[in-house]
């Protein structure tokens, strides 16, 4: 078993962007003839993932999203990848997410689907700092969570169903301008990326010349 390839797996120091990872992506996207339909000319495309599950749900996502929809650089959408959406839909979405946000959980695997210049967000890593991190490390892609444990509220203590207490057995509401200050901060990732810069000149130059 190599480290890294797992869940919470031991990573090599310094190792990041893996060229496996960034093999499997470009691989499975031509197969699957999944189109990359950014960068947007002016626009940064923001996912933010929601749960229709009993626990980790954001509590105030409205909120959340409203507060995007205010920006008028964020193209801003909720999706929920439960049963109605296939998993080739799940991944066109993904791909196509310059910032893909979302509490812990299996979704945040998409980050392995999308852009060279993306970023995934766990909002709240509940506990378990070096899951996402380190798949996210893997990819390439950039990672930021919530920095300010102060500035969430945990619904109540978490009831998980054998061990008592427990933080991923529970919901949370997120103060609203410390979110968007994080969604800012990963905006500014993704328009000073240089595949994002490299690729938004490639598409949009071919255009004004055609013009």
């Amino acid at each position: 078993m190599r480290y890294g390839l797992y869940y919470n797996m031991p990573l090599i120091p310094g190792c990041h962007s893996s060229s496996f990872f960034r093999a499997f992506n470009q691989h499975l996207m031509h197969r699957l003839n999944v189109q990359q339909e950014g960068p947007l000319e002016e626009k940064i495309r923001v996912t933010l993932l929601s749960r229709s599950t009993k626990y980790r749900k954001i509590l105030n996502e409205v909120q959340l999203v409203n507060a995007m929809k205010t920006v008028g650089e964020f193209d801003v959408r909720k999706v929920d990848f439960n049963l109605d959406l296939s998993f080739l839909d799940q991944i066109k979405v993904s791909h196509n997410s310059d910032i893909f946000i979302g509490i812990h959980g299996a979704g945040l695997t998409h980050a392995l689907f999308q852009p060279d210049w993306g970023v995934v967000m766990e909002i709240y890593n509940c506990e378990d700092d070096g899951c996402y991190s380190d798949l996210a490390r893997l990819r390439g892609v950039k990672y930021m969570t919530w920095e300010k444990k102060d500035k969430l509220i945990q619904e109540d203590e978490g009831h998980h169903p054998t061990l008592g207490a427990h933080a991923k057995f529970t919901n949370y509401e997120f103060d609203v301008s410390e979110f968007m200050r994080l969604v800012s901060k990963a905006a500014d990732h993704v328009r000073n990326h240089p595949s994002f810069i490299q690729a938004r000149k490639e598409k949009y130059s071919n255009v004004k010349d055609e013009l």
